[in-house]
């Protein structure tokens, strides 16, 4: 960015985003320097929000840009910086100013818990759902019209899934008219505790981002660095950690609209392709059905098999072992460090004629 002199007395000030500034006495950087630590500032504050960790990142680049932006004041006529007490007083009516909102919302919320109607609230979990499967079946089919998925299936059988697909993108769409009568509008659809689709949006959003932090933070101390060189199934861990890393860095910044209403998952990770890249929201009624039918057959086969009986005890072992046909010498030499390490121990006989420490019976 061009530094642009300012029409001033002084050579010194220059104009930088609206504003100017002037070098301390005792500043040693220029403007350029000055102007390109105020970029280096913003752009790191700006990638943390997303990305906290970008701030330890660049720890040191963050510092010295902070040091040459200290080196410069504002430059206006009569203008005058916050004091402490000044900014603690502002940050303070945010404060409140929070609080009242909080408790306005939680008002609000109290007063619309009459307005819950489960069957509307199921119905658009049903209406998600329906249009969910319904765009994967469509994209299913074109695959198969368009002969990629024909080569590796029997002709006759492709013809079968092409027009079974067919039959199930209809229901599935009228289905989708029947629910969507009877949801309306579903942003204006409150749950139990009086939340609206939005509300749960910008909460989901705000756990992702913690649990997002939280789990890149936690695969970056884990993955060694580098990947120490071995067999394949030595890496393999590291590789699905290192797998699993790239993916959430991956994750460009999202919005409440990107959220799922019901889980903190972005809509991107619902869907009905391979797991787990995309799955089902476990509240989708169908999705949630066929869940609750696997856990039950889980509860009936523990209940109904006995658990396995319990390994057997490890055979016991000596303290320590010395072989036969050692010189009188190593013998004692090693009965005298055993005996140190194991003073209660009895010498035993054991199999080719080794000697055996075991613990005192």
């Amino acid at each position: 960015m061009p530094v642009t002199t300012a029409k001033t007395p002084s050579d010194n000030v220059i104009e930088h985003d609206g504003m100017l500034w002037k070098p301390q006495r005792a500043a040693t950087s220029t403007a350029e320097e000055f102007i390109a630590a105020r970029g280096i500032f913003k752009e790191i504050n700006c990638d943390s929000r997303w990305n906290p960790w970008v701030r330890d990142d660049r720890k040191a680049e963050f510092e010295r840009a902070i040091d040459v932006m200290d080196q410069w004041r504002r430059a206006e006529p009569g203008h005058r910086m916050l004091t402490p007490w000044q900014i603690e007083l502002r940050w303070a009516r945010q404060d409140k100013a929070r609080e009242r909102a909080c408790t306005e919302e939680s008002r609000e919320r109290e007063a619309r818990k009459a307005q819950y109607d489960e069957d509307r609230w199921t119905a658009r979990l049903a209406l998600i759902e329906n249009q969910s499967k319904l765009e994967h079946e469509i994209s299913e089919l074109a695959k198969y019209q368009d002969g990629p998925l024909f080569p590796k299936i029997v002709p006759k059988r492709g013809e079968e899934l092409v027009a079974e697909l067919v039959q199930s993108i209809e229901r599935r769409r009228l289905e989708i008219d029947r629910l969507a009568t009877v949801v309306g509008d579903p942003e204006s659809i409150v749950n139990q505790n009086g939340w609206l689709p939005t509300e749960c949006r910008d909460y989901m959003l705000l756990r992702y981002i913690c649990s997002r932090e939280q789990e890149v933070r936690r695969l970056r101390r884990e993955i060694p660095k580098p990947v120490a060189p071995g067999k394949r199934k030595d890496r393999m861990p590291a590789d699905v950690k290192r797998r699993r890393l790239d993916e959430l860095l991956a994750v460009p910044p999202l919005t409440a609209d990107d959220m799922c209403s019901e889980c903190p998952t972005p809509l991107a990770e619902h869907g009905w392709g391979a797991l787990p890249f995309q799955r089902p929201c476990p509240a989708w009624p169908g999705w949630g059905a066929r869940l609750r039918r696997a856990r039950k057959i889980f509860e009936t086969t523990i209940r109904e098999n006995p658990p396995l009986p319990a390994p057997p005890a490890p055979k016991p072992q000596p303290l320590a072992k010395i072989p036969s046909g050692l010189p009188i010498a190593e013998i004692t030499k090693r009965l005298q460090e055993l005996q140190t390490q194991f003073p209660d121990a009895e010498v035993r006989r054991g199999r080719a004629n080794r000697w055996e420490l075991w613990p005192k019976v």
